[in-house]
């Protein structure tokens, strides 16, 4: 008997000694789900995760503690009894929900805290497949955030305003700053020169190409969440960098239990959808009259029938079988069709791949990445390619010593196409529909060219010419946290951020671009350097219950060099050979641009019963471009937030509120050599072999001071039902002071402008986030978020000695971005018809006059408002998503439309040779007006006549309201059984597509490209860019 009992109780301590698989699930109060709840064993590093349906297994012991924790929810502990699955139900932590709020330096706080707005996107709420650009993911998602993707070029810049713009000066960026892990990152478009030096009418090299901003160089899969900082008060901390706001990226960790490997892949498919209606009724030619019929089997690929300029759509009808010639010559034209230009774009194709391995203990956390993304372009010969590395990791050395750093590695690059003058999109603007655009090439090799030269077929100029880009970027980083006592808190961040661009253009003397130089060949080689270092002191005292302080000083360091060299050739000795020694004449350009910037600042808390909190900073700047005499300058924020949660009780239908108002002041300094007057390298030299260099015509002011933003805001938070409806409403006000920009000066001057302090602006506006949740239950949720927000600009003064401040000028058209005295930022000026009582005038012949006495206002750029409608449908595995947007206002200057007009291409051209009385008044002999009876010849004349049409504001300028699809996605999450068999945490399917559906009055293409490069600060101009695509995408995500 004894035998058998210690028998018994050897094999229970057996039992009891060996692990066993505890199963079970996660939900909180309301019966849903949580997925991604840490489950781990206390005292070990064993540990998982749920799935997406709060299902959960690890290996335990009976006896062992498991621990469960979630953001937002108190954690819980469970002793292991038995084999038997457990149920967990996690309750809300009011404590810790508004904890997960990123601010300035990457310091989180309690979102009620907190007086001024700061809206935070998860990237597990985004739908990343297909995106090149992280930056880009946000659109739509924030109100009063513009991101719009300037060009459909692969690889292209991403424009994004915060409040709408905050300088008047026309080569001042408005982009906000970038942060990774609370250090800034470097985010520049740099353009340089791309142009030769004759031939080309571009205004800057912006204009020619659609260069990446190097924000883009974050691999959209390393990211965990988005933190839009908005007002003055949000970034006063970072001093004369944020004053366009900030975006606080927080980069993905290891998490603690076992390691965890994630893949993920997708492959997007691009079209061109949205382009500028096309008559298809009339053939080339002039008058009437054919002059050149296509021949693909002729030499030259056509032949000509009149020896006159071949360039034009104003000839027969493509349904005529013949014409015959004012010589009697009988012209054939039984073989003629119509080819679409549009031909030339191409399905893009992109793929994507990233791998991660990632994992955490009680001491060690870890996230290994790696990520390729390759695509090909909507136009033939162009591509972009992108390889990612990252490697982030924390040590905890003690208990109150902790240790964090991350390196990234990123090579970019590819073949784009040019936009602006002369470009694919210009001679796109001009083709005639006789001719296939992709019959481009004769067979020695030469452009077949219709044109004889006037413009480059658009097929042969993408094959023979592009810009390839190759950047190299390398981002280190360190962060020492150290917490001497429980009340203090010491962080050190240093940051060192290179990387190199290499460009090459080839442009052949056979094109329009380079006709007039001989060709030429470009090298650009970019070199940049940033160093960041951040000091953070932090004390915490708690004097009572009711009364807490928190003070935080600090002290920052920016400094950044670039390098920029730039070797051009002109003149090719033989064609066809891309190496600058092939070339006669040489233009070297060579400039060193170094900014520093030293700050120190503090941030004192006071905090009364929880609910109420007053929040004042001041921050110290000294900046390197003014001079030693004026370059300190100091800028203070207050912010007030007021928990008014318990006005209403403790009830089920008003849940939490929270007023905010606060006031700031932050500025801009000048830019690199504004201040001051500087030594040039000459345009005319080199002049027979000598170099030469002279004083600059630009002088700056020596006493300039630094601009000044002064921001009120004012907000509340609300929300009902339990956090399932909420409503934030903000309302600003930014008045910018001592604005700094180049004014002109009298010729007599020797000088052709001075930078000083010469303007007063001001930005207001509105936004507003309703969020609700419709249904939450176990197995199905439904979440609606609407956006809206207004942004208003208006120049208040501008010293009596200037007219205007331009952007933008379209030249002989007429149309220019500019800003007057008292007008709104934005403003298109132009030339409009004549017009008597509110209506169009008319001559005696029946056609309209256009006043070229003087621009006057013709639109604006900017939108009245933007709103967004965004769902999120999840039923058990499946998952449904749609983000809507809407802009009502802003108006759009096609560059391209004039061009197409005089040739006869847009459909507004198809009622030619016909009498027609057009809408307006006429003379009544008396002195007055009257309804116009005059019939008007609508002919080629008419259209081509700039002083009674194409020249008209009202013809070139149009309403660029959209409704646009921006997203919809589909996706499934495999059932939990079938993943488990192949020892899979997850796996995932989507599909998804993009800007699939546009509705809007602007015909053109799609109206969110821009002419200008990211960060141009140019709006209102499009039409020469590479289009923007739809797209449609494919996904899956593995997880084990």
């Amino acid at each position: 008997m004894i035998q058998k009992l210690l028998l018994l109780c050897t094999f229970m301590l057996t039992w009891h000694g060996f692990a066993q698989n505890v199963s079970g699930n996660v939900k909180d109060e309301s019966g849903m789900p949580l997925p991604g709840v840490t489950v781990l064993i206390v005292g070990t590093n064993t540990g998982t995760t749920t799935d997406f349906d709060g299902n959960f297994i690890i290996a335990a012991k009976q006896g062992d503690i498991v621990r469960f924790s979630y953001l937002g929810m108190k954690s819980q502990d469970i002793t292991v009894r038995s084999n038997a699955e457990l149920s967990i139900v996690l309750s809300e932590d009011a404590s810790a929900l508004d904890e997960v709020v990123v601010t300035a330096f990457g310091v989180e706080k309690k979102q009620k805290s907190l007086g001024y707005s700061v809206t935070q996107v998860n990237t597990e709420d985004l739908n990343l497949a297909g995106q090149s650009n992280p930056m880009e993911s946000l659109q739509g998602r924030v109100a009063g955030v513009q991101i719009n993707r300037t060009s459909g070029s692969s690889g292209g810049g991403v424009d994004i305003l915060i409040r709408g713009i905050t300088s008047v000066n026309p080569s001042r960026s408005n982009q906000p700053l970038i942060v990774v892990d609370g250090i800034a990152l470097n985010n520049d478009t740099f353009s340089g020169e791309v142009r030769p030096s004759a031939g080309s009418n571009s205004a800057s090299s912006s204009e020619q190409f659609a260069f990446s901003n190097r924000a883009g160089d974050i691999n959209p899969e390393d990211i965990e969440s988005f933190n839009v900082l908005k007002g003055a008060a949000a970034t006063a901390l970072y001093g004369v960098r944020a004053s366009n706001g900030a975006i606080i990226i927080t980069t993905k960790k290891g998490k603690q239990g076992k390691a965890k490997i994630n893949v993920t892949a997708s492959t997007t498919f691009r079209d061109i959808q949205t382009t500028p209606s096309l008559q298809t009724t009339y053939r080339e030619g002039f008058s009437g009259a054919p002059r050149t019929l296509y021949g693909p089997d002729s030499e030259t690929g056509f032949n000509r029938v009149q020896n006159a300029t071949s360039f034009y759509s104003w000839g027969p009808r493509y349904s005529d079988d013949s014409y015959t010639l004012s010589n009697g010559t009988v012209v054939d034209l039984t073989g003629d069709k119509f080819y679409s230009p549009y031909d030339i774009f191409r399905t893009g194709f992109n793929s994507q791949v990233n791998v991660s391995i990632s994992g955490a203990n009680e001491k060690l956390d870890y996230f290994l990445s790696m990520g390729k993304d390759q695509e090909d372009g909507v136009l033939p010969n162009t591509d972009y390619g992108k390889n990612n590395f990252r490697f982030k990791a924390g040590y905890k050395i003690s208990d109150q010593l902790t240790l964090n750093s991350s390196i990234a590695y990123t090579k970019s690059g590819g073949r784009r196409a040019n936009g602006g003058d002369k470009s694919v999109m210009s001679a796109l603007s001009y083709f005639s529909g006789t001719f296939p655009i992709n019959d481009y090439m004769n067979a020695d090799g030469t452009e077949r060219d219709y044109s004889f030269g006037i413009i480059d077929n658009p097929r042969y100029l993408m094959e023979t010419s592009s810009l390839i880009d190759d950047v190299n970027r390398w981002i280190g980083n360190a962060t020492l946290n150290w917490s001497p006592k429980e009340w203090v808190n010491v962080t050190y961040a240093a940051q060192i951020d290179n990387y190199s661009d290499q460009r090459n253009r080839y442009v052949g003397a056979d094109l329009d671009g380079g006709s007039q130089v001989g060709g030429f060949i470009l090298n650009q080689n970019i070199n940049f350097t940033g160093l960041e270092s951040n000091l953070l002191v932090a004390f915490t005292k708690d004097w009572s219950d009711d009364f807490t302080t928190d003070l935080t000083l600090g002290h920052q360091i920016s400094d950044s060099k670039r390098e920029y060299a730039q070797a051009r050739g002109e003149g090719l000795n033989v064609p066809g050979i891309n190496e600058i020694g092939n070339t006669i004449n040489y233009f070297l350009d060579n400039s060193v641009t170094q900014l520093r910037n030293v700050g120190a600042f503090g941030e004192l808390k006071l905090g009364y019963k929880d609910k109420l909190f007053l929040t004042v900073t001041g921050r110290n700047d000294w900046l390197s471009t003014l001079p030693k005499e004026n370059r300190s300058f100091f800028y203070p924020s207050a912010s007030l937030a007021y928990d008014v949660s318990d006005v209403f009780g403790d009830n089920d239908v008003f849940t939490f509120g929270k007023l905010r108002a606060s006031w700031a002041e932050v500025g801009k300094g000048p830019g690199f050599g504004d201040v001051g007057q500087y030594f040039v390298v000459d345009g005319d030299f080199p002049f027979g072999s000598a170099g030469g260099y002279r004083r600059s015509t630009l002088l700056g002011d020596l006493d300039i001071v630094p601009e000044r933003n002064q921001s009120t805001e004012f907000g509340a938070d609300l929300r009902f039902m339990k956090d399932r409806i909420r409503l934030d409403y903000a309302y600003y006000k930014t008045r910018v002071k001592d604005q700094i920009f180049t004014v002109g000066t009298a010729y007599s001057s020797g000088l052709s402008g001075i930078t000083r302090n010469a303007g007063d602006y001001e930005v207001f506006g509105h936004e507003l986030l309703v969020s609700a949740d419709i249904i939450r239950s176990k197995d199905f949720r439904w979440e609606l978020i609407l956006n809206w927000s207004t942004s208003e600009g208006k120049v208040l003064e501008i010293p009596e000695d200037i007219e205007s401040i331009i952007f933008a000028d379209s030249g002989f058209a007429g149309i220019t971005s500019e800003i007057r005295a008292g007008d709104k930022m934005g403003n298109l000026y132009g030339y409009k018809w004549r017009y008597e009582d509110g209506q169009r005038y008319l001559d005696a012949d029946g056609f309209p006059e256009i006043v070229l006495d003087e621009r006057v206002k013709v639109g604006n750029a900017f939108p009245d408002f933007i709103s967004s409608l965004g769902s999120n449908f999840k039923w058990k595995g499946i998952g449904f998503n749609f983000l809507l947007e809407y802009k009502e206002g802003g108006d759009l200057y096609d560059s391209g439309l004039r061009n197409s007009i005089r040739n006869g291409n847009p459909l507004s051209t198809l009622v030619r040779d016909e009498e027609v009385v057009l809408e307006g008044v006429m003379d009544n002999g008396s002195g007055g007006y009257t309804t116009n009876t005059t019939p008007a010849l609508i002919d080629q004349n008419y259209y081509r006549n700039s002083n009674v049409y194409n020249r008209a504001a009202e013809v070139l300028v149009q309403d660029a309201s959209w409704v646009k699809l921006r997203n919809v996605s589909l996706s499934y999450d495999m059932d939990n059984k079938f993943t488990r068999d192949l020892k899979m945490e997850k796996l995932s399917l989507s599909v998804s597509a993009s800007n699939i559906l546009v509705w809007t009055p602007f015909d053109g293409y799609d109206p969110e490209g821009n002419q200008y490069s990211a960060g141009s600060n140019v709006y209102g101009f499009t039409g020469l860019s590479v289009p923007l695509s739809q797209s449609y995408s494919f996904g899956l995500n593995i997880s084990f």
